[in-house]
């Protein structure tokens, strides 16, 4: 298992002392996929590529004012948007781009349908797909809990989606929190969508860092390793003011005696 951080790239140095695998950083800060400005990119790039330890995952993929549902939605943009992040995603190291985006995919509150919806999803998830066939990112769709989204709350829901796309370049994500957020789901639904399963998202109770609360991560590997997933975990979660390093290293020595012991 590799072992990863959602953090800034201020933050890199850090994660690498505490001995983590890799960062994972905002798509649409870091990829700049809205910008055509080539130094632009050049500069990202190589600031990128000299960071102690890899970018192999990204997130914050779509932002919220480039609609993927509803009536607003600008198709020629949206290609340009995910080609462009694909293609800068793999000429970083990128291996997996995280699709939650809850504001770009969130359902109108009326005039829209869901039958709409799904749709447009199915399209958006194609491009990503067409992507993946040039530069061999791939796309998890990240179920994200009905508080904070009206579309796609369950990793059955995400599984089911990328089932529907069928192709090799989108898959699923499961996230801890958001599952523990929804109260109906379990960890047999981390083995039911085994077949797609691309990447995990975890924190501890309240969206902690892991090994600050109750979360049983025990519980979360002795599942992942049933549903024969053994590529990354990456921690999203808030850290204490102030004691951030002190929570890295304890985290990952958490995460890893809980992998040991699951």
């Amino acid at each position: 298992m590799r072992w990863g951080v959602c953090a800034g790239r201020s933050k890199a140095a850090s994660v690498a002392a505490a001995g983590w695998d890799y960062l994972e950083l905002g798509v649409a800060g870091e990829l700049i996929p809205e910008s055509d400005d080539a130094a632009a990119w050049a500069e990202k790039k190589v600031a990128l590529l000299a960071l102690p330890l890899p970018c192999e995952t990204f997130n914050l993929f779509v932002p919220g004012k480039l609609k993927i549902t509803g009536p607003e939605v600008n198709r020629p943009a949206l290609m340009r948007y995910v080609h462009t992040a694909l293609a800068r995603a793999a000429e970083v190291g990128g291996e997996v781009i995280v699709f939650g985006s809850g504001g770009a995919r969130q359902l109108p509150a009326s005039g829209w349908s869901r039958e709409q919806a799904h749709e447009q999803l199915l399209w958006f998830l194609n491009q990503c797909a067409d992507a993946h066939e040039k530069t061999g990112v791939v796309v998890a769709i990240e179920p994200l809990n009905r508080h904070e989204c009206n579309l796609l709350h369950t990793v059955a829901e995400g599984a089911a989606l990328a089932r529907e796309v069928g192709r090799p370049g989108v898959r699923n994500l499961a996230d801890t929190y958001h599952m523990g957020r929804n109260g109906d789901e379990s960890l047999t639904d981390i083995l039911a969508s085994a077949d797609c399963l691309a990447h995990v998202h975890t924190a501890d109770t309240g969206r902690k860092a892991p090994g600050t609360g109750v979360y049983d991560h025990a519980a979360l590997f002795t599942a992942l390793r049933e549903a024969g997933y053994d590529a990354r975990v990456s921690t999203e979660c808030s850290f204490t003011d102030g004691e951030f390093e002190t929570e890295l290293a304890q985290a990952l020595a958490h995460l890893k005696r809980a992998y040991r012991s699951g």
